[in-house]
């Protein structure tokens, strides 16, 4: 039963975290869920969040293909960073961890675009960086109070 209830609330999560990102376009609302996943350190699940939501951006997105990969590759590296230095389930924690994926979003786009000879809108790209940043410990928060807790084993 805990199986099938995860996986209902990621698809409801998927879902609303698409609409979010229709309604507030340069925003990746996906990525909150992301951190969860990591936070709860289940490896398998990580990795095929991974892949669809890799598969999700990249199809949605201008760039050519690598952004979400460097995007959510680069969400790892800087959780694992950030974990060893301090508790990964502080409020805290996840504003630093904010702060940091808005500027490695600006640094992840500005490097595409110089490679595909894109010109770089910098006014709007610090805007939608500054808005992921805030935005992810407002949707981390929301869906880690609406996600189930795991229930123990009933002997």
């Amino acid at each position: 039963m805990r199986t099938v209830s995860r996986f209902l609330w990621w698809g409801v999560y998927i879902v609303a975290a698409l609409i979010v990102q229709q309604q507030i376009p340069g925003v990746d609302a996906l990525a909150p869920g992301f951190l969860i996943s990591l936070q709860e350190k289940n490896r398998w699940q990580t990795f095929w969040l991974f892949l669809l939501f890799m598969l999700l951006q990249e199809g949605a997105g201008s760039l050519g293909f690598g952004s979400a990969m460097l995007w959510y590759g680069g969400q790892v590296a800087l959780f694992r960073l950030a974990g060893r230095l301090f508790i990964a389930d502080n409020v805290l924690f996840v504003l630093m961890l904010s702060a940091s994926l808005g500027a490695l979003r600006a640094l992840i786009t500005w490097f595409m675009c110089l490679v595909q000879k894109v010109p770089v809108e910098y006014m709007l790209l610090t805007q939608e960086c500054l808005l992921q940043a805030v935005l992810i410990p407002i949707i981390w928060g929301i869906a880690g109070l609406l996600r189930p807790k795991a229930a123990p084993h009933s002997g």
